[in-house]
């Protein structure tokens, strides 16, 4: 069962923290990667988000709403994701394993969002959101929550709040936040953890654990995620104000 809320505290993502131990290009424990976050980046979409960090490559187009014909009248709208790799995103041929991934990620994302639209607005009808990851490296399905979130509230879709993504992993005792590639291939890697989290309403919309940790280590994990996730709020605010007022970008560093 998804967690509702996340425990309060000082938070260490914000902070300085400790030197990791070698981590790649210089991060500290509690260090994110720096995103690029910007809107409006297809003209024919409703709304749009580009989301960019080290290794990953995310675009998202929502479009509608639009008269859903085929269902049943219902006094609510609905999401529908379609999320995909592009040919070239992984640097090899598609497979049939990517393609379970495709379905099984676009029924996520339906989950992870769909609580933070006000489906009430708009009866009989719904949203589409196409997802396409452009550069596959560690942390795309974060991204992906991230760029629909961004996408919606850039169509004007009445929200709840906006939801972001952060990602944790244990490497023996330590925690370290925003995993890279080498650290999950590591032999010393132990659990991850992925959160999508709406800020606005201290809801966590999504949650998936790998691996197994004790009770304090996971709450741990949690409380780290949640804190990155309102960094990373912080940021799409900003991203979102700044295109509303006329430009278009957002960037920034979520590190200490």
């Amino acid at each position: 069962e998804v967690l509702q809320e996340a425990k309060g505290g000082d938070s260490k993502v914000a902070a300085s923290g400790e030197e990791g131990q070698g981590r790649p290009g210089g991060r500290k424990q509690y260090e994110m990667r720096a995103p690029f976050l910007t809107v409006r980046a297809i003209a024919q979409a409703t709304g749009s988000a580009y989301v960019e960090m080290d290794g990953v490559k995310v675009l998202c187009g929502v479009y509608g709403p639009t008269s859903n014909e085929r269902g049943s009248y219902s006094d609510k709208g609905s999401l529908s994701c379609a999320f995909e790799f592009a040919p070239f995103a992984r640097g090899t041929r598609k497979t049939r394993d990517d393609e379970r991934e495709e379905r099984a990620i676009s029924l996520l994302l339906e989950e992870a969002i769909t609580v933070s639209i006000q489906l009430d607005k708009f009866p009989k009808a719904v949203l589409s959101a196409y997802v396409i990851v452009l550069e596959g490296g560690t942390g795309y399905l974060g991204a992906a929550i991230t760029s629909v979130s961004l996408a919606l509230a850039d169509a004007g879709i009445e929200l709840y709040g906006l939801v972001a993504s952060a990602s944790v992993g244990l490497v023996r005792s330590e925690i370290l936040v925003d995993p890279s590639p080498s650290e999950y291939d590591s032999q010393d890697f132990k659990a991850s953890l992925l959160l999508a989290y709406m800020p606005s309403l201290s809801q966590i919309t999504y949650i998936d654990q790998d691996g197994t940790v004790d009770s304090k280590t996971a709450q741990e994990m949690v409380d780290l995620c949640c804190e990155g996730c309102q960094r990373l709020h912080t940021m799409m605010r900003e991203c979102l104000v700044k295109a509303a007022a006329g430009g278009k970008t957002s960037k920034a560093l979520l590190s200490p």
